[in-house]
């Protein structure tokens, strides 16, 4: 039924355990499995005064590359399939999705208040664009 399954992950424990669904679901479709991970830029106007955006930023990309990368290691997705974006977590997700032609998004969720108390405000959003099937893994 699948034949491309994309993983949108944030490494946090939510994550784990819909990257472990992903992996089951890719599997068993004999699907190929894609890992995305979406870094967001600092808003400069929110710390005024501070100089050390670029440095700050360069540690948040090292540390998220290596998260992917033993993420990806882990559940046997090669460096081809392994995606680290920077921008809008949401548009990052779909232009990945689109330009992959994903069958299937499985991302986690764990909203915390109105609307995103039941999926989870990036969940929802990229659930509202995604021109594919989409499956939120509840905590």
């Amino acid at each position: 039924m699948y034949k491309k399954v994309l993983f949108a992950t944030d490494f946090d424990d939510v994550g784990i355990k819909a990257a472990h669904k992903a992996k089951k679901i890719a599997d068993e479709n004999g699907a190929k499995l894609f890992l995305v991970h979406v870094v967001e830029p600092i808003p400069a106007y929110a710390y005024p005064g501070f100089a050390g955006f670029a440095e700050v930023e360069v540690s948040i990309r090292e540390q998220a590359e290596q998260e992917l990368n033993t993420l990806a290691d882990k559940l046997g997705v090669d460096a081809a399939h392994r995606f680290l974006e920077f921008g809008s977590t949401k548009n990052e997700v779909l232009r990945v999705a689109e330009d992959n032609k994903i069958d299937l998004i499985v991302t986690g969720s764990h909203g915390k208040h109105g609307l995103a108390l039941l999926l989870g405000s990036t969940a929802n959003a990229i659930l509202h664009g995604a021109q594919c099937d989409m499956l939120i893994v509840r905590s």
